[in-house]
């Protein structure tokens, strides 16, 4: 008490007895009310919530971690979440929904169960904008979870990432830190075992499997109890980069994620690589449409590819595009041959993308409204949205670029 007081004197912070509460184990009821008498504090009982996870003696129940998806839920339902795009979505996912998750998961080892439910509400959120989708996904969610220079969103994977955090008491171990929990498990459980080769009891709890479970996966990144993936320790970042299957880096994914794009537009586009559009081709076979006729032509069936370079609408766009941007309309090996930071090739970039959303919004519209805009307006429309969105980026003034961007105005 004398060091609250002294910290109330220095913070200007006082306590609030009846909103504080006091928590007792092994102690002899005269001694307990004493201690309730000089502090004035009620005495608390477990289970109760703390910095807004339930605190309790045992391990957390499926019921008490549902608290978790209540809350990605309301966040979901709240402030006109449903109405955001692809893009807006994978960053309220990412900045939002996995957050909620990453702070329970440095207190607490998640359920497998509730694990499987976050991920169901991110990939539900995705491509429906609700918790509950039920048509298929328009790509598979493992290739979601990649990192964009794979080819994949960048949103991580609650499951491996709950196994990132668990590693860091793995190790805490190994580095032997300084805390009271450590000095724990040590006496109780490892006590003159080497950690690296240690293996659990069979009566151990379920959490100190799971953490053995989990140091058996990292085992392999340690050396002389050091992790050597990062000279300057263990993070839950390269935790779970180290868990995640390694892919190769793709060519593409630069051109989808270009700065200098406009979100939306990369979305389409990334959807447009992975061949996740939902075309007539595709929906014929699920009895969603009578044929497969391109809607933008009425000439030949609707694939991606059809859609996007060989329709005649399509094709009629690009020529009137093709003189602004140098004579020849980009494609997509052309792009990544060309690949530089030269601001040129990021407006080309650009344009592409804008190119690729454009012609998927009117394919929309044909279908929903039964009609087309003319080729030379949409083409007039793209040109107009790159130009905004290049002098957004980086100035009509800048030293360096001011050429370019007179090139692009008209």
């Amino acid at each position: 008490m004398r060091a609250f007081s002294s910290f109330s004197k220095a913070s200007g912070l006082a306590l609030n007895n009846a909103k504080s509460e006091i928590f007792f184990n092994g102690v002899e009821e005269d001694i307990k009310e004493g201690i309730k008498m000089v502090t004035g504090f009620k005495e608390g009982t477990m289970p109760f919530n703390y910095l807004g996870v339930p605190i309790k003696a045992g391990r957390l129940t499926k019921l008490e971690c549902n608290a978790i998806t209540e809350k990605m839920v309301a966040r979901i339902r709240s402030l006109g979440a449903k109405k955001l795009s692809y893009a807006g979505r994978v960053t309220l996912i990412n900045s939002v929904l996995n957050t909620l998750q990453n702070y329970w998961a440095q207190m607490f080892i998640i359920p497998k169960s509730i694990i499987h439910h976050i991920m169901a509400i991110c990939r539900n959120y995705l491509w429906d904008g609700s918790t509950v989708y039920h048509r298929v996904p328009l790509v598979a969610w493992d290739k979601v979870t990649l990192p964009k220079k794979e080819g994949g969103l960048g949103i991580r994977r609650a499951d491996t990432w709950n196994l990132a955090t668990v590693g860091k008491l793995v190790d805490w171990i190994y580095c032997k830190a300084d805390r009271l929990w450590i000095k724990w498990v040590s006496d109780v459980y490892i006590k003159d075992q080497d950690w690296h080769g240690y293996s659990p009891p069979a009566d151990a709890t379920w959490v100190w499997k799971s953490i053995c479970k989990v140091k058996e996966k990292l085992k392999n990144g340690y050396e002389d109890g050091t992790w050597t993936v990062n000279p300057k320790g263990y993070t839950i970042r390269n935790g779970y980069d180290w868990l995640s299957p390694d892919h190769t880096p793709l060519d593409w994914p630069a051109i989808v994620w270009n700065n200098w794009n406009v979100p939306k537009h990369s979305m389409t586009t990334w959807l447009r690589m992975h061949e996740g559009m939902n075309v007539k081709s595709k929906l014929v076979k699920f009895g969603c449409c009578d044929d497969a006729l391109c809607l933008l032509c009425q000439l030949q069936p609707e694939t991606v590819d059809h859609l996007f370079n060989t329709c005649v609408y399509t094709v009629n766009i690009q020529s009137c595009l093709a003189q602004w941007c140098g004579g020849c309309f980009p494609t997509v090996n052309s792009l990544i041959a060309t690949k530089s930071d030269n601001p040129r090739w990021k407006v080309k970039v650009a344009m592409f993308n804008a190119f690729t959303y454009s012609i998927w919004y009117q394919r929309n519209n044909a279908r929903v409204n039964d009609c087309l805009v003319r080729p030379e307006i949409v083409a007039a429309r793209i040109e107009e949205d790159v130009r905004n969105r290049v002098k957004m980026k980086c100035g009509i003034d800048v030293d360096g670029i001011r050429s370019l961007i007179n090139r692009v105005a008209p």
